[in-house]
């Protein structure tokens, strides 16, 4: 296997265990099976190592999805619940994705990143939408589905909902959004 993915490994499991201040060379060399000279050959910034472990879990995300081949509904339900956990493995990935958000705080490059992976994941919902939604407020609907996901997420990993009950619920939310036609959304 590749050194520099341990590496990622490494960090995330770090992060799962000691959250995103537990991230240190040491801590992820040793989840890692390398030397601390390794990861810093590969990352010589905390900051650096925490990004580049972000951006491996957005591109393996990206991948999975692109690779899925998946019909207009079937990418509206993936792109709308793929963050949900429904499983152990899945929570951990959630609750590492919690931990950039938070980490994302104090870092612009990192914020940046999280942003960017947020609005492709929009721009791909809303394009997926146009295919069996009859609306103009596209945009709307997809940041709404995905903010109801975000909030669902959040809730499963305190344990308030089941993976499942969260799930029913975006796509009770989904069903209720491609009903729509091109009404809008009220005013605030």
């Amino acid at each position: 296997m590749d050194r520099r993915i341990d590496i990622i490994h490494g960090v995330w499991h770090c992060i799962l265990q000691r959250g995103i201040a537990g991230v240190s060379f040491r801590a992820v060399a040793e989840a890692a099976g390398v030397s601390v000279g390794l990861v810093q050959h590969y990352h010589p910034t905390k900051e650096d190592l925490v990004r580049a472990s972000a951006a491996a879990m957005i591109e393996g995300s990206a991948t999975a999805f692109s690779a899925a081949d998946l019909s207009p509904l079937e990418a509206i339900r993936h792109l709308v619940s793929h963050a949900i956990p429904t499983s152990v493995p899945a929570r951990d990935a959630v609750v590492v994705w919690h931990g950039y958000l938070a980490a994302s705080v104090g870092d612009d490059e990192l914020a940046a990143l999280l942003r960017a992976a947020k609005a492709g994941q929009e721009r791909e919902l809303a394009q997926n939408l146009s295919a069996v939604v009859p609306s103009t407020r596209l945009d709307f609907i997809a940041r709404s589905l995905i903010a109801l996901a975000d909030g669902l997420s959040a809730r499963v990993i305190t344990g308030e909902l089941s993976g499942t009950d969260a799930v029913d619920t975006a796509e009770a939310a989904i069903e209720e959004f491609i009903g729509m036609t091109t009404e809008r959304p009220p005013s605030m």
